[in-house]
This record gives C-alpha cells, sequence and structure tokens, in this order.
C-alpha cells in the first residue's frame, strides 16, 4: 500500500523533475511495469525515486550519485538519520559556516570525512546557494547586503521532518557512489534477467558545466546514448532541448518536448526533451506535453 507521507525532496535543483513524477508513474502502469525496480543512476534530488517509492508504484530503488557531498548526503538520510538531524538542528546557517565548509566542498574523496558531515556539507550548499548550485557562491552574496539572507532557504524544521519522513523508504532505497554509465554497464546482465526501469537525467548538454560540480562533455553525452539506444531495458531520459542532442537520439524510439522552469538565469519556462525506447501513448502527450 502506498505510504502517507509528505514527500519533497530536501535537495534544490535546477529543473527540478517533480513535475515529470506523474508523468513517469503513468508510462509505467501503461507499460505494465508496476512494482518495478527503479534505476535513477543520476540522483541530484531524487525526486523521481522518492515519489514512485512512497506510492508504491515500484518496489525499490537504487539511486546513484558521482557527487561526494550528494552521495554522502542520501548515505547520511537513509542510514545515519539520527545524527543528521541532530547536527543539522545545531548547525549555525551562517557565511562563518559557509567558509568553514570550504573545506568539504573541495574535496573529490567520499572517505577524506565522516560521511554525516559531508552529507550535511552537501545538504548546507544546496540550500544556501543561489540556485542550489553546489559550486556557486551563497544566497545574499558574500557580504549579505542583499534582502535575501543565507538561511532564508534553510528551515530547519521542515527539512529535519523531510528527512526523517524519508528515511522510512529506507528498506527499500540503494545509494551508491559512482560514475552513472560505469554503474548502468556493471548492471547490465542484472537488469535484464530483472523487472527494471531506468530513469536517466543526466548533466544538461548547454549549462551542464555551470550548474554541476561533474559534467558531461560532448564525449560523454555520446557514450550514453551508444548504452541507451540498443538497450533493451525500457528506459527514460530527460535532457535539455539542444540540437545536438536531438542528432544523438535521432533514431530513438520516442522523442518528445515537454517544459520546464529552469528558474537559473531567467523566468522563462524552457523546453525539455523527453527520449524513451518506449512508446508514449497518444493520451500521456497530450495530457503532459
Amino acid at each position: 500500500m502506498p505510504i502517507k507521507l509528505a514527500l519533497q525532496s530536501p535537495l534544490r535543483y535546477p529543473g527540478s523533475k517533480a513535475s515529470l513524477v506523474k508523468y513517469i508513474e503513468n508510462l509505467i502502469e501503461e507499460n505494465s511495469l508496476q512494482g518495478c525496480h527503479l534505476l535513477e543512476p543520476y540522483a541530484g534530488s531524487a525526486i523521481v525515486s522518492l515519489e514512485l517509492l512512497k506510492k508504491r508504484i515500484i518496489s525499490k530503488a537504487t539511486i546513484v550519485e558521482v557527487d561526494p557531498l550528494i552521495y554522502a548526503f542520501w548515505k547520511s538520510v537513509f542510514f545515519y538519520t539520527d545524527e543528521l538531524i541532530e547536527k543539522l538542528e545545531a548547525l549555525p546557517v551562517t557565511i562563518d559556516t559557509w567558509n568553514n565548509f570550504q573545506k568539504f566542498r573541495n574535496t573529490k574523496m567520499i572517505n577524506q570525512f565522516p560521511v554525516v558531515d559531508m552529507g550535511l556539507a552537501g545538504l548546507f550548499f544546496n540550500r544556501t546557494n543561489f540556485s542550489g548550485i553546489l559550486k556557486a557562491g551563497p544566497i545574499g552574496g558574500i557580504n549579505q547586503k542583499s534582502i535575501y539572507k543565507i538561511d532564508c532557504r534553510f528551515n530547519k524544521d521542515r527539512l529535519a521532518n523531510q528527512i526523517a519522513e524519508i528515511s522510512l523508504l529506507k528498506k527499500d532505497m540503494s545509494v551508491i557512489h559512482g560514475d552513472a554509465l560505469h554503474f548502468l554497464k556493471g548492471q547490465y546482465d542484472y537488469t535484464r534477467k530483472n523487472q527494471c526501469f531506468l530513469y536517466i537525467d543526466p548533466p544538461y548538454y548547454a549549462k551542464g558545466k555551470s550548474l554541476y560540480r561533474y559534467w558531461y562533455n560532448q564525449t560523454d553525452h555520446q557514450k550514453l546514448a551508444h548504452f541507451l539506444m540498443p538497450c533493451d531495458i525500457p528506459w527514460l531520459a530527460s535532457y535539455d532541448n539542444h540540437e545536438e542532442i536531438r542528432k544523438i537520439y535521432n533514431n530513438a524510439r520516442a522523442l518528445e518536448e515537454m517544459y520546464f522552469d529552469y528558474q537559473v538565469s531567467n523566468r522563462r519556462k524552457e523546453k525539455e526533451l523527453l527520449i524513451s525506447n518506449l512508446e508514449i501513448p497518444p493520451g500521456m502527450r497530450s495530457i503532459y506535453l
């Protein structure tokens, strides 16, 4: 049965996929994939896995994240919940903390610091930096002269409640650190023998370098496409609407457009591509596109 949770991801991301959850839910149901194992190899906010698990559309989920701070956050949420919440509640949300936490932002190793400390830093930068971008500066600037201060998006009570609720999904959630494509290739035999669904949300093609600490170059995007295009495992990918991505996935079974509001450099809505090896029913196109 569905779990009665008011789930939202504690993490803020440009182009959040919260509005895509219902679309994926319907795609899974239309293809009789209910109860499948969802693999989300570009975890980020992990909102798709969280919401579909909550509603019991899927039976379990595996999220993969290459950024050590985001991986450590999700690891802490599910396996060190109480310690994470305790440290969150005691954390001063100030520029001094932002400066002191730079040591976490400068590491690429997942074992250089305790996992909860790194996870807390990942949450801190996500909630205090401009648009949730880990590599960006703090809301309000270093001198905090803006009317919006560094703590304006850091509601401790709400974040603690979200973390506590999300942790209830622990038994059906796996958290892995690593490169998404390496993970997918390593899981291919397992995935083919089990009912799985891949949700692929890679770094944006055009703005990836400015939005993420770990982004893809042209070759990386092509490698992902070369894996997905012949893949017989059900998959859906969401991408920024770029001509180069259209070329790479030109022969995909389904390639549709959907509007999202990135809310990074402007407030206008942008089109995003939905690419899949599944046929998208006409009714879904008219409802969601």
